[in-house]
């Protein structure tokens, strides 16, 4: 009996076996010393390479009214394993032309199956063999869900590892293999070992077609038992053409047995040679109206002679046990002719038409493997592989064609390029940093040679020279931004990362510092109705702001750089794949402030942020207010809008553009240069103005007094205003002196109290006259007396004298004195609580009873 797959999906050459076994029986029927006396027939059925329909086939034969002594086929693993198990019961020896599965090697399951086909498992070591030629590394697999071609591939990663080659990965598919040719892209696999059956492999490769898996980077190798252009074959379910498709499998090798044996002039057991063999196949293929040219035929053909040769030597066997035994005896009952003719098939040997025949114990047949290359669109033989001394030989056989400069490289190529700053920008932000360095040396020269100038006297010198400072540390980290990895060393950079972190911050810190205390400055003298015009000292306020402000970044800076220091980071960005050469460029970029660091800047991002809004929003709200000392209050404030603004577009950019560092450098550094000496020229430009035609006089021009110029520039409303807030000021100082008094007795000893802890506690006192007390609401006028002629206690303001006497009974009232102060009359009505506190002590122990009177004073 016969079985061959001469329709169905997966597998159809059943109809190109079956010529060839055809043949053979006639070339084995025809000779007279094979068999004598018997013939060999042939009853066989379609498979379709369906097991339930191979397994129908064989209860049809076995039911028949004929006996089957042997099984020819089949031709698809997945049939030939239910069909061996099955067979073995009724003693049938099974003997495969195609069935490849290694699992068909198992004896325990398949006692009686032999093959002339090589099992997979002698493909791997091909496979294996062309490994180690193009000392290709990494490899990856993709197989149908079949347990042919899964056993087939778990053996093949055994024989990875044992060779140390490494699986990317291994994937297997039931029906749609998008997923799984999705995934051999994204691993970067570029040698590719399949496994799967004809109409699967359509399906793989228009997968393979759209995920571009294909050309001069790739390596497939596939099983070699596929019929000719099968990617042609019409299937519904792909959507890629036959062209598509062709440039998808073009150059893919195949493993599979040697067609014909190495010698094809040697005459071989039937008789013919083969290429005598292959010239009768082709014309009987053609008399049978086959147009499928199966190289592989030949094995069929070896399998029937195999058959005949053991039943033929097995005669001899069974008569030498009973002599009158024939093989027309053999019943499904007859286990001692099955093994018979088991221990014959493994002492057969003969030169066959695909080459040596011999059987293993286990049923399989070490032949040849031959080794094709898809090229044009034919399967051209490349070379050839023996199993038994593992020698793969390519001479006297088709070069192989690349479709690159040769072999695929088993992968990508890495190759590590650092983004660097070019020396372009270094040369020509460093001469940039250098003119702000000679401007800066030229207007602090400016300030020290006009010095005693009153305009620069009115500016607060020594802050112009901090602010300078600052801005030289500016321009210096200008430069020092643009030493990076391509300058230097990982070492060194770490040193210069530090370098520039002190040098930035401390010059930010000097220079805003400044800028930013002027204005909380003239804020503050804007909120406490201080009177701007009148020169003051605002030098202590200020130091302690641009102190703050420098101590705050100065401790942060300590503890970043002690806890945790700068390191160098090195991170991959972007990349480039040549596909031509297989080699991927990759970008890195080196990072200092990378990890823990990023809470530190976070910091000096959120404080000199708000420092800077704070800043802002002060120069906002004292934008007409002019102090005489703090003259150049207005252009400090157009500084900090300068550098706000610049900093809202600075900040995010030094994060958004990490990655492209030269980029990044352009744009910081300039916007940086650009704030800084903008501030420079708005500070100190209208300094320079102001002094045109009067530059050759260095020492301070004083025309007119501090008053001249606050009755010359001030208006009326303004003058009103702060006389009006300084007698608010005097009452102020009045009522909380009044309060002292009250809260602490004759222990209150502050300068100006009324009650002045006198030397009588010591020497005795006698007498202290009262000021004089009035009631009512009538204007009370109070004179001055000096202490040594009344002994009275006084404090005199500005604007208004203010008269605190004593009263021998301990009562304290307060006179105020009208002032008429240039021509200004202000009059201010407050009520006032005043106090009796005996603060003498006498010998006649008087004034120890304190009263508490309200009086109203008029101003």
């Amino acid at each position: 009996m016969g079985f061959f797959p001469v329709t169905g999906e997966s597998f159809s050459r059943g109809k190109s076996y079956y010529i060839a076994a055809d043949m053979a029986l006639r070339d084995v029927n025809a000779r007279t010393d094979v068999l004598d006396g018997y013939r060999l027939t042939l009853d066989w059925r379609d498979t379709q390479c369906t097991a339930g329909l191979g397994t129908k086939s064989l209860f049809t034969f076995i039911n028949s009214t004929r006996t089957y002594i042997m099984l020819l086929g089949t031709g698809c693993s997945v049939v030939a394993e239910p069909v061996s198990m099955a067979a073995d019961l009724w003693n049938i020896v099974q003997m495969s032309y195609a069935a490849s599965n290694p699992a068909l090697s198992d004896r325990n399951k398949y006692k009686s199956f032999y093959r002339t086909c090589a099992s997979d498992t002698i493909f791997n070591y091909a496979r294996l063999a062309m490994i180690k030629l193009f000392k290709w590394t990494r490899v990856a697999t993709i197989h149908e869900n079949q347990e042919l071609f899964s056993t087939s591939i778990n053996r093949f990663g055994s024989l990875l590892a044992e060779e140390n080659v490494t699986l990317i990965t291994s994937e297997s598919f039931a029906i749609d293999p998008a997923e799984q040719i999705r995934n051999l892209k994204e691993k970067e696999a570029w040698i590719i070992f399949g496994n799967f059956y004809e109409n699967m492999a359509r399906r793989v490769f228009c997968e393979v077609y759209k995920e571009g898996l294909y050309g001069r980077n790739y390596a497939w190798f596939l099983l070699g038992w596929y019929k000719p252009g099968w990617w042609e074959e019409p299937d519904d379910a792909i959507d890629c053409t036959p062209e598509q498709l062709y440039q998808a499998v073009e150059g893919y090798f195949s493993t599979e047995d040697l067609p014909l044996s190495i010698d094809t002039d040697q005459v071989t057991i039937s008789g013919l040679t083969p290429n005598e063999f292959e010239e009768s196949y082709m014309t009987y293929s053609a008399q049978e109206g086959s147009d499928d040219i199966n190289d592989l035929a030949s094995y069929a053909y070896d399998a029937i002679w195999s058959i005949a040769l053991v039943l033929n030597e097995s005669i001899q066997v069974l008569q030498k046990e009973s002599p009158h035994i024939k093989l027309s005896d053999f019943t499904y009952s007859s286990t001692d002719m099955r093994n018979v003719f088991m221990t014959t098939m493994e002492s057969v040997e003969f030169d066959g038409i695909s080459g040596p025949v011999s059987f293993t114990s286990s049923g399989d047949r070490e032949g040849l493997i031959g080794l094709r290359q898809m090229q044009g669109g034919e399967n051209v033989a490349i070379g050839r592989f023996e199993p038994q001394s593992g020698k793969l030989t390519l001479e006297d056989y088709a070069p192989i064609i690349w479709k690159g400069d040769g072999p695929p490289k088993d992968s990508t190529l890495n190759v590590y390029s650092p983004k660097h700053i070019s020396l372009t920008f270094h040369y020509l932000f460093g001469a940039l940093s250098c003119c702000g360095l000679v401007m800066v040396a030229v207007f602090a020269g400016f300030v020290a040679y006009y010095w005693k100038r009153e305009l620069i006297q009115k500016s607060t010198p020594v802050f112009q020279f901090l602010f300078l400072l600052g801005c030289t540390f500016i321009y210096i980290t200008i430069v020092t931004l643009s030493i990076d990895k391509g300058h230097v060393d990982d070492d060194s950079l770490a040193t210069w990362c530090t370098i520039r972190a002190w040098v930035f911050v401390i010059g930010f810190s000097c220079a805003y510092g400044v800028l930013f205390s002027k204005i909380y400055r003239a804020h503050s003298v804007y909120t406490s109705k201080l009177n701007p015009w009148i020169p003051g000292s605002h030098c202590g306020h200020m130091i302690k702001t641009v102190l703050f402000c420098l101590a705050f970044d100065v401790i942060v800076l300590i503890i970043w750089m002690v806890q945790f220091p700068l390191e160098v980071v090195i991170e991959e960005t972007d990349s480039y794949l040549d596909t031509q050469t297989n080699t991927r460029t990759i970008s890195e970029v080196a990072f200092c402030a990378k990890g823990t660091s990023s809470y530190f800047v976070a910091i000096f991002y959120v404080f000199n942020g708000l420092l800077l809004l704070l800043g802002a929003f002060l120069s906002y709200e004292t934008r007409h207010l002019k102090i005489r000392n703090l003259n150049d209050t207005f252009m400090n404030g157009i500084s900090i809008y300068i550098i706000l603004t610049l900093s809202i577009v600075c900040a995010p950019l030094s994060f958004i553009l990490e990655q492209e560092p030269e980029l990044a450098y352009v744009i910081i550094a300039s916007l940086t240069w650009l704030a800084t000496t903008a501030t420079i020229l708005v500070i100190f430009v209208p300094k320079v103005l102001s002094l045109r035609g009067t530059f050759n006089i260095r020492f301070l021009i004083q025309t007119k007094s501090d008053e001249e110029v606050f009755e010359e520039e001030a208006d009326t409303e303004t003058k009103l205003r702060y006389r009006i807030a300084d007698v608010d000021t005097a009452i102020e100082k009045v009522r909380k002196q009044i309060s002292r008094n009250v809260e602490f007795k004759k222990y209150a000893t502050m300068p100006g109290a009324c009650s002045v802890w006198c030397c009588g506690h010591h020497v005795g006192c006698t007498l202290i006259p009262t000021c004089g007390r009035h009631t009512g609401t009538e204007s009370v006028t109070a004179r001055h007396d000096s202490i040594g002629q009344a002994n009275d206690a006084y404090v005199h303001d500005e604007h208004s004298s203010i008269e605190q006497r004593v009263t021998l009974n301990g009562q304290m009232n307060g006179c105020v004195h009208h002032v008429q102060h240039e021509g200004l009359a202000s009059i201010s009505t407050v009520e006032t609580t005043t106090t009796s506190v005996s603060i003498c002590e006498t010998e006649h122990d008087i004034g120890n009873n304190i009263n508490e009177h309200n009086n109203t004073t008029r101003l």
